[in-house]
């Protein structure tokens, strides 16, 4: 977390030295002009805050772990930056439960064990054990494709979550391409809707091609009945019996916690995938996303008159970043207008 964080002070200052007036301009000039920072040593831009991390954690961590840091700090930061002056996010900082990064080569001796169903790792001089429990996502069959060759394993991390005593492998993986046959002149238009999760149409100016992914009662009818139990915990947590402290009194509230968000989130995957499986099926190279600021507004007017509305809780960058994964496993180009 410190490391992280003194790389994004680093490059905040390296781009605003100019501005801080109470620096003589022989220090503004050495360190606000790019080019002197390859003289010499040759030091880069990016190697300014490796070589700070270095001081700061060399014998201590792994260096294959602070590179890493360091180059997905900085990744991140040239991603916001734009957003950064504009006004649109602040100065990003990170929280003691940052995912720790490492490269794939770091990684040794991944291997299946058949007696207690579980693969074993070496990480850093560690040894690791899995537990894939239920596996839904069939992150078993995703492990066994790195082992065979189908997938090559790329930079992943670890996260340590305090609250559950748990430790998550984050592993990322290429996943190479599926073939499919696509148009390079047609489009699939997707509106992020209003009274509809999503609607899309291959042909903007008609009223006829046009499909619902998702409906209006299938999408709030289990995120109403989660507000409603949420409602009754809270009225029947004044007749619990106090004494055992907070936590216990609030224990039947506490695990509804997150679980509409969470609700949302699995909805988000589904029908990114449902928008994806269209847009494969009309042969579309690229989806275009369309923003519906000017349609929310009356969605919250319809609301307030008695009319249900769907976008609460509804993450638009979410699906965004679904979308796009899902489309580059087929080639398909997205587009946010």
């Amino acid at each position: 977390r410190r490391a992280a964080n003194t790389v994004v002070a680093h490059k905040f200052i390296q781009e605003n030295i100019k501005d801080f007036i109470y620096l003589k301009d022989e220090i503004k000039e050495k360190f606000y002009v790019k080019n002197i920072l390859k003289e010499g040593a040759g030091m880069s831009e990016q190697n300014t805050t490796y070589r700070v991390l270095s001081d700061m954690l060399k014998g201590k961590v792994p260096a294959d772990i602070y590179s890493c840091l360091n180059q997905a700090v900085a990744n991140t930061y040239k991603e916001t930056r734009k957003d950064l002056y504009t006004g649109k996010a602040s100065l990003r900082s990170y929280k003691n439960n940052i995912p720790i990064p490492f490269s794939a080569k770091s990684l040794l001796n991944l291997n299946w064990n058949k007696e207690d169903e579980r693969f074993y790792f070496i990480l850093f001089g560690i040894p690791f054990a899995t537990a894939l429990g239920r596996d839904r996502s069939n992150n078993k069959v995703i492990i066994e494709r790195i082992l065979s060759g189908e997938y090559k394993m790329c930079s992943s991390s670890i996260q340590i979550d305090d609250s559950r005593k748990k430790m998550f492998l984050l592993l990322c993986v290429d996943i190479p391409k599926k073939e499919v046959t696509l148009k390079p002149d047609k489009r699939l238009y997707a509106f992020l809707g209003v009274f509809n999760p999503i609607t899309c149409t291959t042909d903007i100016n008609s009223e006829y091609r046009v499909w619902a992914i998702g409906t209006e009662e299938e999408f709030n009818h289990r995120r109403r009945q989660i507000q409603e139990a949420v409602k009754r915990c809270q009225i029947n947590n004044k007749y619990s019996v106090g004494g055992k402290g907070r936590k216990k009194k609030n224990k039947a509230l506490d695990r509804y916690h997150d679980k509409e968000k969470n609700y949302v989130d699995t909805k988000l995957h589904t029908y990114s995938r449902m928008l994806v499986d269209v847009a494969v099926k009309h042969e579309c190279s690229e989806i275009v996303l369309k923003k519906q600021i000017e349609r929310e507004d009356k969605a919250k007017d319809d609301n307030q008159n008695g009319k249900p509305f769907v976008l609460r809780n509804w993450s638009y960058y979410g699906l965004k970043e679904k979308i796009q994964y899902k489309s580059g496993m087929y080639g398909i180009k997205l587009t946010v207008e």
